[in-house]
């Protein structure tokens, strides 16, 4: 629900009835606030505080994703039970089932979308990010391949075809090759003939007529990524948007606060009736929506947040990792900041790694 058009208040109802019954029930009344959280939570009331100042139309369909991930990740640090990997594979599962629930005309595609279908047969539903997640999980504690993982993406891929999402599916590839490659072993020819085999059968499926159109009209682009209509759109809107908002100075280096939008004239060559200024939360940009927010200010706060994770995944392909999930996200979208379940990356990186090592002295002593 956290991606639906007309959900927000159920969902925020739910996030506040889930961390209500963990605060009762499972820490009896208490609440644990990890200490980071406060220098966070200050800087972010800064910024929604100056888009408050801007007085931006409706800002909540922005600020509410932030005060969201506020509740998931307090429910996540105080629900010691919860097994991470168990929640995603099950995720995973319901992701599925309404996805072809919304394919077969069971759910409305209204829930999550403005059109019922859209370019060429994709299919619009809730996020697809779990088995990107569960992907991150085993390479951030070197899991090998197991059948919970190979069940895990036989559920996974035909919610990635029916959406036919490029940039995820990129993602998908570069992480599921980051768990199965071991880097010792790279050039041996056991490791070579399996890596054959993988882009035979994959260009074998893409090219028969099972594939869909849209993946097939996509495909080329992953050569050429400069050529990909989808980015060349993204590049024109961002130097429009910089060109239509004219920030002083003042306001590059803090931004126009939580609450911004972007209004941009986008020109149809091919249907000039189709042409016109068009208002988005923002534009598919990650970095600019940290821009737009809170100048290269923000920007900085997020690099330097971002190098301390690094530092704490100790292991190379845990890093590689996150870069690719942060670089694609940023660069193609905005989802990074307006899907909570992308918050399982730091709590796994900070929180989890907290308890490895207190149980590790535990059994020390």
């Amino acid at each position: 629900m956290v991606g639906s058009l007309n959900f927000s208040n159920t969902f925020f109802g739910l996030l506040l009835f889930i961390l209500g019954c963990v605060v009762l029930f499972e820490k009896q009344g208490s609440i644990k606030t990890p200490l980071y959280l406060y220098p966070i939570l200050a800087i972010y009331l800064c910024y929604m505080s100056l888009g408050l100042y801007y007085g931006h139309e409706n800002p909540t369909i922005d600020i509410k994703f932030q005060i969201f991930g506020f509740l998931f990740y307090l429910f996540l640090v105080n629900y010691k039970k919860l097994n991470i990997l168990k929640f995603l594979f099950y995720i995973n599962i319901i992701v599925l089932m309404v996805y072809v629930g919304v394919y077969l005309g069971v759910f409305p595609n209204e829930i999550w979308h403005s059109s019922d279908v859209g370019y060429k047969g994709r299919v619009y539903g809730p996020s697809i990010i779990p088995l990107i997640l569960m992907l991150f999980y085993y390479i951030r504690y070197s899991k090998p391949v197991d059948g919970y993982l190979v069940i895990s993406i036989l559920i996974g891929i035909p919610y990635f075809v029916l959406t036919t999402n490029m940039m995820n599916l990129v993602i998908l590839a570069l992480l599921f090759f980051l768990v199965v490659i071991d880097f010792k072993k790279l050039f041996t020819p056991k490791t070579i003939l399996i890596l054959l085999s993988v882009v035979t059968i994959s260009g074998f499926y893409f090219n028969s007529k099972f594939a869909p159109e849209l993946i097939k009209d996509k495909l080329p682009y992953i050569l050429k990524p400069l050529e990909y209509e989808s980015l060349n759109i993204r590049i024109v809107d961002f130097k429009k948007a910089l060109e239509s908002e004219d920030y002083t100075t003042r306001e590059m280096f803090i931004g126009k606060g939580f609450g911004a939008k972007t209004t941009i004239y986008r020109q149809n060559k091919i249907a000039s009736a189709w042409s016109g200024f068009y208002t988005f939360q923002e534009i598919d940009n990650g970095i600019y929506y940290l821009f737009h927010r809170g100048g290269f200010s923000l920007i900085l706060l997020f690099v330097l947040a971002h190098i301390f994770l690094l530092f704490k995944l100790r292991f190379l392909k845990a890093q590689l990792a996150l870069i690719i999930i942060i670089l694609f996200t940023c660069i193609l979208s905005i989802h990074y900041f307006n899907n909570i379940f992308y918050l399982i990356i730091p709590f796994l990186i900070l929180e989890r790694e907290r308890e490895d090592l207190h149980r590790k002295q535990i059994e020390a002593k």
